[in-house]
């Protein structure tokens, strides 16, 4: 079993892997592997398990930044983990993710993303569950109208650079948003993608954008209570009328034909605002996040707490992780400095660093062992529970 990099040969070949794992035609999975029409492609982060001659699996990882506190710093996004049928159960996978998990750490690439297919198979490579959104099955019915809809307009070209600065605002203001460059915004696949068209609507006031809807809308469908459906899949507003604005909008659609599909962060939950909160939500679980260098992904941090704390990290699969890290003062340092202690895994490190799960109820769990009450109270505030998320246009 050999694994490499990618060659411009493969691409048929691993077209043809996309589309017998996961569905979709031919042409759809070949453009994911042609970086003009797959903005965020780059061949050097294809691996392929070629064995017998013939490509067997393969996986990709994306480029990206992901911001940590306020700031973007580079992450490695891991998809189309893909293995033929006909060969899986053999390690490919996993010899695949032990090749990604190297190549990220030789590269300092110190974080790492991905949407699983299975949360236990993740895990053995050190991922974890760190994120969740609420999805809402709604009616326009159950939405509220405002007078500021008359203020929405169809998006136009020149509305672009409003909204990059837009979102580019709101997505610092969540731990391990993906950042979404110029090119992906301005990219033939953001806007016309295998889902189908993308469009958008804009708040415009005074002059000014102060928020937009990006939205999918389905085309009929036979025996559906909702005979269409609208995903609303990004709304970004700057300020409170330009949300209810929007909102309205999807109040105005006709409820005898749409159905409304919509996901929030968990911190900006839709359903205490309704005049009516007995709405559809559920709970889905998101990405899953990885420190493929520890020392290199708590450098990221932008945090100071009243006195240092000591973490002692266990990292079953990249041991040069495992050790003592003291942080608290802005910086990061090899070894136990402090009286003040706490035990953990590198996956409930990653929890942690999300602000997906407070540490209190980590330590609740068994999942986190503190030496004192005040070694918790250090980790609570060095790791304060916050509200990741990824925008729906950014899963990979």
């Amino acid at each position: 079993m050999e694994i490499r990099k990618y060659r411009k040969e493969d691409r048929e070949t691993l077209a043809k892997l996309m589309v017998t794992a996961f569905g979709g035609g031919t042409a759809s999975a070949e453009r994911y592997f042609d970086p003009e029409q797959n903005e965020r492609l780059d061949h050097d982060g294809v691996f392929v398990i070629e064995e017998d001659g013939e490509p067997r699996a393969t996986a990709t990882v994306l480029p990206l930044k992901m911001f940590v506190d306020g700031g973007p710093h580079r992450m490695g996004g891991v998809a189309a983990v893909t293995a033929h049928p006909a060969y899986r159960r053999r390690g490919y996978a996993g010899g695949l993710m032990r090749a990604i998990l190297e190549d990220l750490r030789e590269r300092g690439v110190h974080l790492s993303m991905l949407w699983p297919f299975a949360h236990a198979f993740y895990r053995v490579y050190g991922y974890e569950l760190a994120g969740e959104d609420i999805s809402y099955t709604l009616k326009p019915t159950d939405l509220p109208t405002s007078p500021e809809q008359k203020n929405t307009r169809a998006f136009r070209d020149e509305d672009l650079p409003a909204m990059m600065v837009l979102f580019e605002a709101q997505a610092a203001l969540h731990q391990c948003c993906v950042r979404r460059d110029d090119e992906y915004w301005r990219g033939e696949g953001f806007w016309r993608g295998d889902d189908g068209e993308r469009s958008a609507v804009v708040y415009e006031r005074d002059g000014g954008i102060e928020g937009y809807l990006l939205y999918r809308m389905s085309g009929w469908r036979e025996g559906q209570e909702a005979a269409r459906e609208l995903q609303a899949e990004e709304l970004v507003a700057a300020t409170q009328r330009a949300r209810e604005a929007l909102v309205s909008f999807l109040a105005a659609l006709d409820p005898l034909v749409f159905g409304i599909k919509h996901y929030t962060p968990r911190g900006r939950p839709l359903h205490p605002f309704l005049a009516n909160s007995y709405v559809k939500t559920e709970v889905e679980p998101e990405f899953m996040l990885r420190l493929v260098d520890v020392e290199g992904a708590l450098g990221h941090l932008r945090r100071e707490i009243d006195g240092p704390l000591a973490l002692e990290i266990s990292d079953d699969v990249i041991p040069e992780n495992a050790g003592e890290y003291t942080v608290g003062d802005g910086n990061v340092e090899r070894g136990a400095h402090s009286e003040h202690r706490a035990t953990l895994d590198v996956r409930q490190l990653a929890q942690l660093y999300a602000g997906y799960l407070p540490a209190r109820l980590l330590a609740e769990r068994g999942l986190v062992e503190a030496s004192s009450s005040e070694a918790l109270e250090l980790l609570e505030a060095m790791f304060p529970a916050g509200d990741p998320w990824v925008f729906g246009p950014d899963h990979f």
